[in-house]
């Protein structure tokens, strides 16, 4: 059962104002699941923020992006969170091993099944997400697991 839909894309001006909505007073409509990761480029030390997704496992914070930042990541790195309104800081490191993405990606999209469809993955009649789509899904996205240091 698996998809080749092409999940869709954020525009770029919606994290524009998810950005300042997570540094402002208001960030609580959305600081929830979703928050602002901080790191500086591995070969340019230009300073990178990215907009994302969040389920805490423990004093782990598990993001996913589809995108190719995450190689700034590699070997853990010093980052920043823009976290409930607050800057927390961290160890992030990426995990590339598609069996514990997938492991990890289908708890994320159980608490979020909303979030399913930015992953082409179906959720059944009982609201899980499909755990073939989730498989395909995990072949093209990278796990970030960040350790907080405070």
């Amino acid at each position: 059962m698996t998809t080749t839909a092409t999940p869709p894309t954020v525009p770029g001006y919606v994290n524009v104002m998810v950005k300042a909505l997570l540094r402002s007073p208001f960030h609580r409509v959305m600081s929830k699941n979703t928050m602002l990761l901080e790191f500086v480029g591995r070969k340019t030390g230009k300073h990178y923020t990215a907009v994302v997704r969040y389920i805490p496992e423990g004093e782990i914070i598990n993001c996913y992006t589809d995108s190719k930042w995450w190689r700034n990541l590699r070997g853990g790195v010093p980052v920043s969170m823009v976290l409930g309104g607050r800057t927390v800081r961290g160890i992030a490191t990426p995990i590339t091993d598609r069996t514990a993405v997938a492991a990890s990606l289908g708890a994320f999209l159980t608490e979020m099944p909303g979030d399913s469809k930015y992953y082409g993955v179906r959720n059944r009649d009982d609201g899980l997400p499909d755990p073939d789509d989730v498989i395909s899904a995990a072949q093209y996205t990278t796990l970030i697991r960040i350790k907080r240091v405070e």
